[in-house]
């Protein structure tokens, strides 16, 4: 009877090469069946692949010019469940050998933590009724200066050590380095290093095309802080190769084994090669003293990378202790020095084995410092992993959403709705006046997670009736009924943040959570010194065609927004092309603005809002509250914005840095995460979603920073 070996992993990328790999081999487990199961919550900007997709990867990458020969597919099983449904999935199933794939890839390392040592912890516990008597666990092999990751590497090897000498089950603990593969943004993965670095340059090349295509055809691309750093390119199909032969079935011994790293490839030549391939000439500079705002980005993007970068052989140390007395401090070996089990112990003191990885079959062999890829070889690799990291328009259509019409108030509401997510709806309040082209790509990056619903704002047409903040409660109301929902998440985007917080005070049973986007608190008679010249400058002439709409005519031109953030708060710097509005946005921003007749009706509208004291209601607002702001944003205060998050007594407040009052138009994936990960665990939101483009001044109680 032919064995199974189950393996599972948070990365579908290294499990299902190690699939391929147990599949293809051609040694005694060539009868084996295989069951895959793929632990990986979708997300953002990182969709978890379905069981067709990750089966045809499997299949297909057992064949490669460098691999095995084609796997058997008919011997293969792929199950794709949710972190809280493996335990369930475990029933169903034994295996003789269980592998535990969790190198801590996560872009967030809380998040990625928690994935990782839930997915271990399941399998752990399920080895008896697996019938397992094989236990194979992959962590990740941390640079040599992150404590941290290394920290978490033995948290995760220590507990499953002890519960397979507890059990009897034989064991390896095997750790790999990160891995470069081109499909890898295809399974929605961006493995630390190399993978991080290209997806730094192809996000900044993105948001910046969007606003001036040929900006990059004159301006370099400065980054600070690379010389005398290198990255180590191991290649997915090299790593698992490696693995499976140090924990393949077999008569191995009980014990440990790291996958060597390549040599490292300095940085620098990394760097420049990427930028080659996405057109951008990158320039290495010695600090960040005349940085603009796009090296500002791209420089906070890189952060991860730098810590996952080696320093390079004949250069000078940073600053701090030497790499053995960094070991000898975390309890961790030095780099090319033996090392001893997770928990600082001797091996001799556990019976086990510090076994090196066995040379490998194709000839690459397995010592430290192993050649990495050629420069022929970066620059087809990086090629490829920008090809299959080339996402569809997002902002074609209406975002995944489809158009219906109900009656409110003996008119028609269009309204756009899509996904099926489960819990409350995410019901999206648009600002007052605008059409729904400004939340079409983040609607987009939603509607796989969430089911999401919003609605054309009324009041502008020339068809609609006056149409105050009491009408737009009543819409709200309405859109709830239509869609059959008790309870919903509000987001509000701009204006919409205090239509969204007055309705939860009109209803609050019925408000799950609030999200407010780029939102304005601005109030009447309230001449506190943050509003925006934009504001300041809006408030005037709203104020003069509210009451004078006979103006109108040659006020138009004063008022349409030409610039997507401005100068942002006041003493910030300029955000020079980041500032510039998003060529897809030009003719949505007009909308207010095309007539003197909506002109007057939006200015009216306006005049109502901020009549509305939101300051006054905040604290009674009882459910979670995110606030996400930008640093650019010359529409609406952030620093008012800010201000009035204390007021709210379940608030979070996150400013994205280097970005203007479009950032849900501008960055939709990383405001979709931010929705997502509050809506599922809104206390912990701050961790699960902490990146370097991000700051946060507002905790849960309200406190600042």
């Amino acid at each position: 009877m032919p064995q199974r070996v189950l393996i599972a992993g948070t990365s579908p990328l290294l499990a299902g090469r190690l699939a391929a790999r147990c599949l293809a081999a051609g040694d005694r487990s060539a009868d084996a069946e295989v069951v895959l199961l793929s632990v990986v919550r979708s997300r953002p900007g990182a969709p978890a692949p379905g069981r067709w997709e990750l089966a045809g990867f499997v299949t297909e990458h057992g064949s490669g010019a460098e691999g095995p020969a084609a796997p058997d597919a008919g011997r293969l099983t792929v199950v794709c469940v949710e972190p809280d449904g493996v335990d369930a999935e475990l029933k169903t199933w034994t295996a003789e050998q269980v592998w535990c794939v969790v190198p801590g890839w996560d872009r967030s390392r809380a998040r990625g933590t928690r994935a990782d040592a839930a997915l271990a912890g399941s399998l752990l516990a399920a080895l008896p009724g697996l019938g397992a008597r094989r236990y194979v666990q992959v962590g990740q092999d941390p640079a040599p200066d992150d404590d941290r990751a290394r920290r978490t590497c033995r948290d995760l090897e220590r507990p499953a050590v002890e519960a397979c000498l507890d059990s009897g089950v034989a064991w390896r603990m095997l750790r790999t380095a990160p891995v470069v593969d081109a499909r890898a943004p295809a399974l929605g993965e961006c493995p630390p290093g190399a993978h991080r670095l290209l997806w730094a340059l192809d996000s900044v090349r993105a948001e910046v095309a969007d606003r001036a295509p040929d900006w990059f055809e004159r301006q370099p691309l400065r980054v600070a802080g690379a010389a005398g750093l290198g990255l180590s390119l191991l290649t997915a199909e090299r790593a698992a190769g490696e693995l499976w032969r140090a924990g393949a079935p077999g008569d191995l011994p009980d014990g440990f084994a790291t996958v060597p790293r390549p040599a490292p490839v300095p940085l620098t030549d990394v760097l420049a090669r990427a930028g080659a391939v996405h057109g951008i000439d990158v320039r290495p500079v010695p600090d960040r003293a005349d940085f603009n705002a796009v090296d500002r980005l791209l420089d906070l993007r890189l952060t991860d990378v730098r810590r996952q970068a080696v320093r390079l052989r004949g250069t000078a140390p940073p600053a701090g202790p030497s790499d053995a007395a960094q070991a000898a401090r975390s309890g961790g070996p030095a780099r090319g020095t033996p090392r001893s089990e997770p928990d600082g112990t001797d091996t001799a003191a556990t019976g086990a084995a510090q076994a090196p990885v066995p040379p490998s079959a194709d000839g690459t062999g397995a010592s430290e410092g192993a050649p990495s890829l050629s420069p022929a070889g970066q620059w087809e690799l990086f090629g490829a992993v920008r090809a299959n990291g080339a996402s569809p328009d997002a902002a074609r259509g209406t975002g995944g959403l489809l158009q219906r019409v109900v009656d409110v108030a003996g008119r028609p509401l269009v309204l756009f709705e899509g996904g099926t997510g489960e819990g409350p709806p995410l019901l999206v309040l648009n600002a007052l006046g605008q059409g729904p082209g400004f939340l079409t790509r983040l609607c987009a990056h939603l509607v796989p997670h969430h089911r999401v619903v919003t609605w054309q704002v009324r009041g502008t047409e020339r068809e609609d009736p006056p149409w105050g903040t009491r009408h737009q409660l009543d819409d709200i109301d309405a859109v709830l009924e239509a869609v059959g929902a008790e309870r919903a998440h509000l987001l509000g985007w701009c204006t919409g943040a205090k239509i969204a917080t007055a309705f939860q005070q009109h209803r609050p049973g019925a408000v799950a959570s609030l999200v407010f986007l780029n939102a304005t608190f601005r109030q009447n008679d309230r001449w506190d010194g943050m509003d925006t010249k934009y504001e300041s400058d809006l408030a005037a002439v709203c104020r003069a065609l509210d009451r004078r709409p006979e103006k109108a005519t040659w006020m138009l031109d004063l008022l349409a927004p030409g610039a997507a953030g401005g100068s942002g708060s006041p003493g910030a710097r300029d955000a020079g092309v980041l500032g510039v509005l998003s060529r897809a946005l030009a003719d949505e921003v007009r909308r207010p603005f095309r007539d003197a007749e909506v002109l007057v009706r939006y200015a009216r509208q306006l005049v109502d809002l901020w009549r509305l004291d939101s300051a006054a209601q905040a604290p009674r607002v009882a459910v979670p509250t995110l606030f996400v702001c930008s640093e650019f944003d010359g529409i609406s205060s952030p620093v008012r914005a800010r201000e009035a998050a204390r007021c709210f007594p379940h608030a979070r407040y996150a400013e994205l840095a280097v970005a203007g009052h479009y950032a849900p138009h501008d960055r939709p994936a990383l405001v979709a995460e931010l929705i997502t990960e509050f809506v599922r665990a809104p206390r912990e939101v701050a961790d699960l979603v902490r990146y370097a483009e991000i700051t946060w001044h507002i905790d849960t109680e309200g406190t600042a920073r």
